[in-house]
């Protein structure tokens, strides 16, 4: 990896005016590209010009700083009318209920355990009482730096892979495209072998079906491949819609453990209950299942939305702009918090559905293909909301609009975007765990038993961790590409 870092810092130099120009006609193609789609009409200035020259003006066009459309101006800070104000509430109340239930019932749970009578003149139960040694020559500093060792190495992987998707996406894709042909032949091949002819067939059933799509989709990677490029430039040169992915994952871990601890509360509480028959009740457990779902959907579309709201600001504009994160934040948090939580409330009422349905040992196939496509459906809405600060019901209707017209290549576009997005995270996580269990294996023997698997454990831990935090980071790409 830092030999491969080392040879593409010394070609970013020769390659920076080459990309420019590039990205200069990709810039326009995309804009070209949209104009044949279901979005307004929109007046944007050509790419060399200065936003200070105003455009012939048409009926559908406003004088903002970014364009504008029937929508209204594009980022438009100076009159804020705050979107689906009540879904808005809803959720903050919906929050503090839950931390409320959390204290309460958590706080009830805890005192019933701490008034049990522990009298050992009632208690006829021995407990005996195991005390292991620890190792005096074992050291937690090997576990320590392998840790930050496979942190750091997956963090540096995901950087280096922005560079990569910014310069060579296209061939990025073929290739995968290709080593999934490859796979499915070699299982087809290995499954005749064994012997098992009908695995054998199927695998090359799928083998040929992804030869048909490759061949079908070839001229929409070239399209594509400019979405990722433009898209890693904006990520790698406005770092803060990182930061807000971090955060974004932080606080939604957070509110799952808060979450937990209520659910676990109420839980107990029923247990602990006069009534030996008393159960948790099916409409409370919904409740809490949506709120669950809610609260995690919720912070995962803020950071989508915020990265939208950045790529916007970059796209409408040829001026260098000064930390515009914050100020797709800023709106995120105000004038379209609770568009994305309206949006948001939708899918996790799906999800609890689903999650009834597969308790109760039902088929929940359909409900996850609805509750893929409304996923899908609103991360496009979502875009809308950022762009022209309109309500979710209006961004959705431009949004079906768009899917009538161009839908299905819109959802080519994704999984093709998608390809080197999932290539990277699982990448990182091997280069992660491997350079973690390099570190490991310096201090502790991985001859012995226990020494291989405290290198293994400990590395699959450092893996994980990288894994998400690279996922934060290649999330911002595939919400620029919307």
């Amino acid at each position: 990896a830092l030999s491969t870092s080392f040879t593409l810092c010394q070609l970013i130099p020769s390659l920076r005016q080459k990309q420019k120009e590039a990205t200069f006609r990709i810039r326009i193609n995309v804009y070209d590209t949209m104009q044949t789609t279901a979005y307004p009409p929109q007046d944007v200035p050509e790419y060399e010009e200065t936003m200070a020259m105003t455009a012939t003006p048409t009926q559908t066009t406003t004088n903002g700083e970014f364009g504008g459309s029937e929508y209204g101006e594009r980022l438009n800070y100076a009159k804020p009318k705050y979107q689906d104000w009540p879904c808005m509430v809803a959720f903050y109340l919906m929050m503090i209920a839950i931390v409320v239930f959390a204290v309460i019932w958590g706080y009830s749970v805890g005192f019933d355990y701490s008034s049990v009578d522990t009298d050992s003149s009632t208690s006829t139960t021995t407990t005996t009482t195991t005390t292991i040694e620890p190792d005096e020559e074992f050291s937690f500093v090997g576990i320590f730096l392998g840790l930050i060792a496979g942190f750091v190495a997956g963090v540096m992987f995901a950087l280096l892979w922005l560079q990569c998707i910014k310069m060579f996406a296209e061939h990025i894709i073929k290739i995968l495209l290709f080593v999934s042909i490859g796979l499915w032949l070699v299982a087809a091949v290995v499954a005749f072998m064994l012997g098992d002819l009908s695995m054998a067939i199927v695998a090359l059933i799928v083998a040929l079906f992804f030869c048909l799509y490759t061949w079908c989709i070839w001229g929409r990677i070239p399209f594509a491949s400019a979405c990722l490029s433009i898209s890693s430039t904006i990520v790698t040169m406005y770092p803060g819609v990182i930061v807000c992915s971090i955060a974004a994952s932080v606080i939604t871990l957070v509110w799952f453990f808060m979450w937990i601890w209520s659910a676990v509360g109420y839980t107990a509480s029923v247990d602990s209950s006069d009534d030996e028959n008393a159960q948790p009740s099916i409409v409370v457990v919904f409740i809490l299942l949506v709120c669950m779902y809610w609260g995690c959907n919720v912070w995962r579309n803020v950071s989508h939305t915020t990265t939208c709201g950045v790529a916007a600001s970059w796209y409408f504009t040829s001026t260098t702009l000064q930390s515009p994160s914050k100020g797709a934040f800023r709106r995120t948090m105000t004038t379209s918090f609770g568009s994305i939580c309206f949006g948001s409330l939708l899918v996790a009422i799906l999800q609890a559905i689903r999650a009834f349905v597969r308790s109760m040992r039902g088929g929940s196939r359909l409900l996850g293909c609805i509750e893929w496509f409304v996923r899908f459906f609103n991360t496009y809405a979502f875009a809308q909301c950022a762009i022209y600060g309109t309500s979710f019901l209006t961004s959705a209707k431009a949004t079906w609009d768009l899917f009538l017209n161009r839908g299905f290549q819109a959802i080519i576009n994704d999984d093709l975007s998608n390809l080197p997005l999932t290539c990277g995270a699982l990448l990182g996580f091997l280069v992660s765990g491997a350079v973690s269990f390099l570190i490991l294996a310096a201090f502790y023997p991985i001859t012995t038993d226990h020494g291989l698997q405290l290198c293994i454990v400990v590395a699959l831990c450092a893996a994980i961790l990288s894994y998400f935090v690279i996922v934060d980071i290649l999330i911002c790409v595939a919400s620029g590409v919307v």
